[in-house]
């Protein structure tokens, strides 16, 4: 099982015995390292392919920092960064296509109003936490990367072995830290193009196949034989000029990847092998679910397959593209030259810098 930090719920699974369940689940940590490492190899900028040749392993490693090291920090760091691996439109009553890509005209207009998804007339206290906010988490990785532009300008590439292995070194520092915010990036990038995180219904209780998130992303991909990062990397190869490439804003870029992966769910849910379906019921507060019984992953490998390789395919696509751009607005440095042996087992937690609500923006309830 994959613990991939989607939001935090109060909910009784009820299957052999009650369990209480505090997290949902996004790609494991099989198709997070898979999107990277094949980004990887998807990139156009000359002097970034040649540094990222031999880092495939350390993207991957990175793109499943989100989920691993900071979700084992809990507290503050869960509370704020659980609602940034996701998006649901449904909450707000909106197509994604129509979901303002200003995310304080989205706090301004819909804090307070009633929550489109739940049907019981509670309103939405907390736009980051109950619709997500996935989009503008990549979009701040992007952003963190352009603003080391100036520094780079003025940094001197290391000239020789002793000071390419110097910690310390300006541009070292900088070459560190534009890689661990791409690696970072990654992640969001990568849970976007993974349907169930586009959706209110994630976990797919309402539609009667509850249990469909872990089950789709961890147990189906982990079906898969040794050769899964060269078919998603032939996948991504063979797609020409796709939608979400299109778009000029990071934001908009990711809400067309949205798209597109939201449109794939009913066709997931069609070949999902259920026996006896989910089921769901209120009671006092809390939701009592029963997860639907299912068929082995192994055989529902062999309907779903292209839905994972193309979900991948989408976002290692994306994030090499959003690579290249970030490469591109710092000034496309010499980052060839950077080769200290310094690695990034773990990393502090970067919260999101786009949520605070201005006082004088708040609706009243």
């Amino acid at each position: 099982m994959s613990f991939s930090c989607r939001r935090t719920q109060i909910s009784l699974l009820l299957s052999i015995s009650f369990f209480i369940s505090s997290q949902t689940f996004g790609w494991g940590g099989r198709g997070h390292d898979t999107i990277c490492e094949v980004a990887s190899f998807l990139v156009k900028e000359e002097g970034l392919k040649k540094y990222l040749q031999n880092k495939p392993q350390m993207m991957g490693h990175l793109c499943n920092m989100p989920d691993f090291h900071w979700k084992s920090l809990g507290g503050e760091v869960n509370k704020l960064g659980n609602p940034t691996h996701f998006i649901d439109p449904e909450v707000i009553g909106l197509k994604i296509k129509d979901i303002p890509s200003d995310y304080q005209k989205i706090l301004t207009a819909f804090t307070g109003t009633t929550n489109k998804f739940k049907n019981d007339g509670s309103t939405i206290k907390s736009i980051p936490t109950e619709f997500g906010s996935v989009w503008w988490r990549a979009d701040q990785f992007v952003r963190l990367i352009g603003a080391l532009e100036k520094e780079f300008s003025i940094a001197q590439v290391p000239a020789n072995f002793k000071e390419e292995q110097n910690n310390e070194l300006p541009y070292n520092k900088l070459a560190f830290q534009m890689v661990v915010n791409m690696g970072l990036m990654g992640h969001f990038v990568g849970d976007n193009a993974q349907p169930f995180h586009t959706t209110a219904d994630y976990d797919g209780y309402a539609a009667g196949h509850g249990g469909i998130h872990s089950y789709f992303e961890d147990s189906v991909v982990g079906e898969a034989d040794g050769d899964l990062q060269a078919l998603v990397l032939k996948e991504a190869r063979s797609m020409k000029n796709p939608s979400f490439l299109k778009p000029k804003t990071v934001v908009e870029k990711m809400k067309a990847l949205s798209e597109a992966s939201s449109a794939d769910i009913p066709k997931i849910l069609k070949v999902d092998p259920v026996i006896e379906k989910s089921q769901l019921k209120k009671e006092k507060g809390m939701e009592l679910k029963t997860a639907a019984k299912r068929k082995s992953s192994a055989e529902a490998f062999k309907k779903m397959k292209p839905y994972v390789v193309t979900g991948m395919a989408r976002g290692a696509l994306l994030l090499a593209h959003l690579w290249d751009i970030s490469y591109v607005q710092a000034g496309r440095p010499q980052l060839a030259a950077y080769k200290s042996y310094k690695y990034p087992f773990t990393v502090d937690f970067i919260p999101p810098d786009y949520i605070e609500l201005k006082e004088s923006a708040k609706k009243e309830n």
